[in-house]
């Protein structure tokens, strides 16, 4: 706040006063001393026409008598008279007849000439008289002469001063008396004005017991009750706030000793950094990690606290990246850590960067108990596998003894049919159990090792045509028990993949054991084609069918989809797990496709051979774009957008699209591209396009819909026309769309807003079931022929069709998608009946 300065208002006043006191005390002086001049010069002139005329009038008869005497006596008594200076007389031809000059006539006044018929005045200095006004008269007309009389001014000038002095003299004490009054008036206005002054400054420093008695009966009353009002209101205010501040104080501190207690008593360890790379908090279980003790370590830098592998980290997340570090660190004492780090940002208008966060957690102990659990499941593996190989084998043995030495030499008797009959089924039961826990162990070891790593992979390049080859030949004895034929199918010239040749024929294998498992009538087809960059590898069986609420869980661990299929389910529940293992450690992806009653396909895909896998490691980069929020599910400020298109104008379109909106975006050109970066980035929400070569949108969508960490993200579908785009996504949009369907479309799938302000499901009165996306109808959903629709759009209508499958060719969808304002989304087959 401006500081008010400078003089009171007294002292204003009176300056003020000064200033026009003497402006109008010169004023007057000199107008009332420039009146008197005129009207005293006016006067000496009168005075001296009088004097002149009268000696004119006088000396006539003198002069014609050349009576010089006469007229010098006549002249010198007019001397007296106060203000004349001179008289002279002179004849009609210029010569001084007689005059009153001592001792001698001044030569100028020889030049002086008068008029013949009216008098003259002229201003002339002559010294010793100084300014004289000269006053010529003629005498008869000039015929007799002329006489002059002279009117001395310096008598006029001091008479001038004279009376300007004596009115500064009057107007000086005027002022002064004024100023007095003044000063005593001011004395009793500025009195309750100064009480007022300090009844203010006293409530700026919050003193607000002052009070304050003005009894004026005037403005200055009223305002100081009205300050007196305020300072209560002020005083009660304050009260309040004071409370309030002391509330949020010590809520503010009870908050922050929780904090504190809570970082303090952390189990893991705790390093925040600054911007400049200085330790800011650090909590005593870092401390203890790394043995520093009561080191001082607030404003240090790392560099002289930590080993190299922390000063790396936190000099990566101080510089204010969006990546998500995480390793495995050496602590003190022969312990391990596991760090992870990010930078911090401020979510404020232009999101600051407050440097970063270091957690460390000590994994020595799950270090161990995974070693130990790795040596449990190999002890427990050595001895299971070894009684179970003696069962299984003594089993098989007895069985073989008996039908071979014991139950022929019983054959014929019918007493003992019977028990030669159960026993024959008791000991295949017996083998077979143990088969299947053989196969169990063998499982659970698999998924074990490759859990923890231990799977020793031999890579080399193979042919999936042999390895489906081999696995047919493998599976020889199960479909052929069964009255099964299964078909190969490989491409000519299928190209060679990386992989270890053991365990993809490991997977195939497993693939056909379910499928004759749960197949009753052949063939089981496999197959293998090229797909991009990668073989795609399927098993075909024409089943039952999975449902596909069960098709979101068949590979998970113990998962089996028993109440789906015919019969119970046979096996430990581990060979998909297993199978999934094996081919995303071989950089491919697997998923499956089922209609229940009409079979599943089984498929995967292995990279090329020469190619490297397309594995997006964390913390590396992306194919993305935007805002810059971190991918990979991290903590994201703004939606990711997966573009999935093999059109990269399109991509570049929708794009930029998204991007304006903030969004962060990440891109795929292709089926196998998209399912890779989806599963490292996990997007929020995907656009998929359906008519990609190679791997469609609909594969796509598949493996990420079989996928744990996929199969929930919101898949809006952007394609040519067709009919059936709408049946894999959450949503379809018709080619050509604008930028504002499509972001009122990602914006209703991400938030469930409503995507229009009305709708319209084309088909008739079907009854028609909108798979959730009755959100996106802010009013009544009107049902329409579409011969009853288009009339609704020249009335003005707009907003969202719906179409069902069974009438798209009878609407013109291209007319229909070209309509401003109207969004098509096509329903799937199943969503009307009737």
């Amino acid at each position: 706040m401006a500081a008010i300065r400078g003089m009171s208002l007294f002292k204003k006043t009176g300056l003020i006063v000064f200033c026009l006191f003497g402006v109008i005390a010169s004023l007057t002086s000199a107008m009332t001393a420039w009146t008197l001049y005129g009207m005293m010069t006016r006067e000496y002139v009168s005075k001296g026409t009088a004097i002149a005329q009268s000696i004119a009038g006088a000396s006539q008869e003198i002069l014609l008598n050349r009576d010089a005497a006469t007229v010098q006596s006549m002249i010198d008594q007019y001397l007296d008279i106060e203000g004349v200076a001179y008289v002279f007389v002179v004849d009609a031809d210029g010569l001084v007849v007689s005059h009153t000059f001592v001792p001698e006539f001044p030569p100028m006044l020889h030049e002086v000439r008068g008029l013949k018929h009216e008098t003259t005045i002229s201003s002339l200095v002559i010294p010793p008289y100084g300014r004289v006004l000269d006053i010529c008269t003629p005498i008869l007309a000039g015929l007799a002469g002329h006489v002059h009389v002279g009117m001395g001014k310096e008598l006029i000038m001091a008479y001038f001063w004279k009376v300007v002095f004596r009115m500064q003299i009057l107007l000086f004490f005027i002022f002064w008396g004024c100023v007095g009054i003044l000063y005593l008036m001011m004395r009793r206005v500025s009195r309750p004005l100064g009480q007022l002054t300090d009844f203010a400054r006293k409530l700026a420093a919050h003193d607000f017991s002052a009070t304050i008695d003005i009894r004026t009966r005037d403005e200055l009353a009223v305002l100081g009750r009205a300050m007196m009002s305020m300072g209560q209101e002020l005083a009660l205010l304050f009260s309040e706030m004071e409370s309030e501040v002391g509330k949020a104080t010590a809520d503010l501190r009870d908050h922050m000793a929780y904090l504190a207690a809570i970082i303090d008593n952390l189990a893991d360890g705790l390093l925040v950094v600054d911007v400049t790379g200085a330790v800011s908090v650090i909590n005593p279980a870092m401390r203890e990690f790394f043995d520093l003790g009561d080191t001082p370590c607030k404003g240090r830098s790392p560099a002289r606290l930590f080993p190299e592998e922390v000063t790396a980290m936190a000099d990566r997340i101080r510089r204010c990246t969006t990546d998500v570090l995480s390793a495995e660190i050496p602590l003190a004492r022969g312990r391990t850590g596991k760090a992870v780090g990010s930078s911090i940002f401020a979510e404020t208008p232009d999101r600051q960067c407050l440097g970063g966060v270091l957690l460390i957690r000590d994994i020595t102990r799950e270090k161990e108990l995974d070693q130990l659990k790795t040596d449990f499941i190999s002890t427990v593996s050595h001895e299971l596998r070894t009684p179970m190989t003696s069962v299984l084998g003594f089993s098989k043995i007895i069985r073989k003894k008996l039908d071979r030495a014991v139950f022929p030499l019983l054959d014929g008797e019918k007493s003992v049919e019977k028990p030669i009959s159960q026993v024959r089924g008791n000991m295949d039961i017996i083998v077979a159990e143990a088969e299947r826990l053989t196969e169990l162990i063998n499982d659970v070891l698999d998924i074990a090792r490759m859990e923890a790593g231990e799977i020793q992979w031999r890579d080399e390049n193979v042919s999936m045509a042999g390895i489906l080859h081999q696995s047919v030949e493998a599976t020889r004895g199960l479909w052929e028990a069964k009255g099964l034929e299964v078909e190969v199918d490989a491409a000519e010239g299928l190209p060679m993949v990386r992989g270890d040749r053991d365990r993809l024929v490991q997977v195939v294998v497993n693939l056909l054991s379910n499928a004759v498992k749960f197949t009753d009538v052949g063939p089981i087809r496999c197959s293998a084609v090229r797909e991009g960059e990668y073989v795609r590898g399927s098993v075909a069986d024409n089943g039952s069918g999975i449902d596909m609420a069960d098709m979101r869980m068949v590979f998970d661990k113990f998962k089996q989809v028993g109440d789906t299929l015919t019969g119970k389910p046979e096996g430990s529940g581990l060979g998909l797990p297993i199978c999934r293992q094996i081919v995303e450690r071989h950089g491919g992806s697997i998923w499956v496709e089922s209609e229940p009653g009409r079979g599943s396909v089984f498929s995967f895909t292995i990279p090329l051979a020469g190619l490297e896998p397309l594995v997006i490691p964390e913390g590396a980069s992306a194919p993305c774009r935007g805002a810059g929020d971190a991918p990979g599910g991290r903590a994201r400020t703004s939606p990711l957008v997966l573009v999935v298109d093999d059109d990269p104008s399109l991509i570049e379109y929708l794009s930029q699209v998204f991007e304006e909106q903030g969004f962060t975006v990440c891109e795929a050109a292709n089926g196998p591209d998209a399912v890779a970066v989806a599963r490292s980035v996990l997007p929020d929400l995907i656009t998929m396009d359906i008519m990609m070569p190679g791997m469609d949108g609909r594969e796509v969508i598949a493996r990420l819909r079989a996928m744990d960490e996929t199969r929930d993200i919101p898949i809006l579908v952007i394609t040519a026309l067709s009919g059936t785009e709408g049946e894999a996504g959450d949503m379809a949009l018709v080619k050509p769309v604008d930028d504002a369907t499509v972001l009122e479309a990602a914006e209703a799938l991400l938030r469930g807003k409503a995507y229009g302000a009305a709708c319209i499901v084309l088909g008739g009165h079907r009854e028609c079931d909108l798979n959730g996306l009755r959100v996106m109808c802010a009013g009544e959903v009107t049902f329409a022929t579409a011969e009853e629709f288009w009339p609704l759009v020249e009335d003005g209508f707009r907003g969202t069709v719906f179409v069902s499958s069974e009438v798209v060719g009878e609407v013109e969808l291209e007319r229909l998608a070209r309509l401003d304002g109207v969004s098509v989304i096509i329903l799937p087959p199943f969503a009307c009946r009737g």
